[in-house]
């Protein structure tokens, strides 16, 4: 992810820079809008960039399925209720017998489970989701300093802008005065008539210039304002103009080597891709653990109620004549008299409740012994992903020392190209007075005159270039040092 950011800010600013067209300036041009500052203008994009939230939301669903994790450990319960309706011959549940009536049978219980063994199953995919809450705090932490830099790339690009407007503004200026000079001279027979209009084209020229340098810096504050987000900006911006510094071509406070021991330790992508390594690895033993036994304990409750359980009371006696018996040469007659009994009501809802109440628990134990080769290919792929894991932590390493090598070699070059094109600059100003002069005493052609301001406005424009080329460059090796950005 840094790599892509990465390149695509350094795109930006080289294509800033090419469409750069002046140069250094004293001031930057009037701008409407409500000021801001460089700070300022990080909080906001952070607070409102819709990546930023959308790493939000993906942080605490990992948090989520962390805390769920944790709360797999402990016991699992739940209640049933059911009530059925039988019609018509229906078994009566209390005497086992199919009788003509309507029966209904009302059911009460509570379950409940605890896992007491799973091969660490749970333990280990506790400790894989806190590594995963941790990556991706870091993913976020990788993405709002990413978006941090675009806002200074933003930043840099609209001074850059307001520079190069500047001087192309200050340059008409210089050139209608020009003008002016040279209609007099013209008018005294001191120059021809020729020199005039030459002057003229070329105003007209630099006034495209100021055009083209103004669309230049609408559309740098359009990005920055598209960084934002925020409708207090949507129109314009109106910045708060920083002291940049001045290239120099002294090396870098810290050599390549040092600066990358550095990143390696604070970078937030690299300790991401160190944290999945040790996530994958998790996942191994997760797969491992389908090899072990799983023991849970349970336990459960319950009691029930139907409207065949009856009450009956005693309603006389039944007579029965079972013959008679022989007994010391006498027939004693044989008679049995039972109770006779009638239905009474239904016991009470409770009282049933209260009867047939009941408890059990117990342990059991599922062991493993063949699934078809699944559990092996679970243990290889959480393997493979570990493998994978581990290169990807590589490729972060080697693209973030690639990085850091090629922002060195470039900030570098543009410091010297900066100290290049100033003496340049200084020397084309002192050619261009003297041509000036020479130019207005009529001993040199315009030809010759415009040559020397375009070599002269060109070797500006250059130089502001490499000005704010340096400057973005070391600000992404101060990023890589774990340093604010500001300046």
């Amino acid at each position: 992810m840094k790599s892509g950011v990465y390149r695509l800010l350094v795109g930006a600013a080289l294509i800033a820079g090419t469409q750069a067209q002046a140069q250094t300036a004293v001031e930057a041009p009037s701008s409407k809008g409500p000021k801001i500052t460089l700070q300022q203008a990080v909080d906001i994009a952070l607070r409102n960039n819709i990546s930023v939230k959308q790493s939000e939301i993906q942080l605490q669903n990992a948090v989520l399925n962390y805390q769920q994790a944790k709360n797999n450990q402990l016991p699992g319960a739940n209640g049933t209720v059911s009530e059925f309706f039988n019609f018509g011959r229906s078994l009566d549940p209390f005497t086992n017998t199919y009788v003509a009536r309507n029966i209904n049978y009302n059911s009460l219980g509570v379950n409940a489970g605890v896992t007491v063994f799973n091969g660490n199953l749970l333990k280990n995919t506790i400790a894989q989701n806190d590594l995963l809450v941790k990556a991706n705090q870091l993913d976020m932490q990788a993405m709002k300093e990413n978006i941090s830099m675009q806002v200074v790339l933003a930043y840099l690009n609209i001074l850059n802008a307001e520079d190069q407007l500047t001087i192309a503004q200050s340059q008409t200026a210089i050139t209608k005065l020009q003008i002016e000079r040279t209609e007099k001279l013209v008018r005294a027979g001191s120059l021809p008539q020729t020199n005039l209009l030459d002057l003229k084209a070329q105003v007209a020229n630099e006034e495209t210039t100021v055009v083209n340098n103004q669309s230049t810096l609408d559309l740098a504050k359009l990005n920055l304002v598209q960084l934002l987000n925020d409708k207090e900006f949507s129109n314009n911006v109106n910045l708060d103009r920083i002291s940049v510094p001045t290239p120099s071509t002294t090396a870098y406070e810290a050599p390549v080597d040092q600066i990358y021991q550095t990143a390696e330790g604070t970078q937030p992508t690299v300790k991401a891709s160190d944290l999945r390594v040790k996530s994958a690895d998790k996942g191994i033993e997760i797969a491992r653990a389908s090899f072990l036994p799983t023991i849970n304990l349970s336990a459960s409750t319950g009691a029930n109620q139907s409207n065949a359980q009856k009450i009956y009371k005693v309603d006389g006696t039944n007579q029965q004549n079972l013959g008679t018996v022989s007994f010391n040469g006498q027939d004693i007659p044989l008679v049995v008299n039972t109770p006779r009994t009638v239905e009474a009501g239904t016991v009470g809802y409770f009282k049933q409740l209260e009867n047939t109440f009941n408890y059990a628990f117990g342990a059991s134990a599922n062991i493993p012994i063949f699934s078809r080769f699944a559990n092996k290919t679970r243990v290889s792929q959480a393997k493979l992903q570990k493998v994978n894991a581990e290169l990807e932590a590589q490729k972060t390493r080697l693209t973030l020392r690639q990085n850091i090598e090629q922002a060195y070699t470039n900030m570098s070059n543009s410091a010297k190209r900066y100290e290049a094109l100033t003496v340049q600059v200084t020397a084309l100003e002192e050619s261009f007075r003297a041509a000036e002069s020479r130019f207005n005493a009529g001993a040199i052609d315009f030809v010759s005159y415009n040559l020397q301001k375009t070599n002269l406005d060109k070797a500006k424009a250059n130089q502001i270039q490499a000005k704010y080329d340096f400057i973005f460059r070391t600000k992404i090796l101060d990023y890589y040092q774990n340093k604010p950005l500001t300046f």
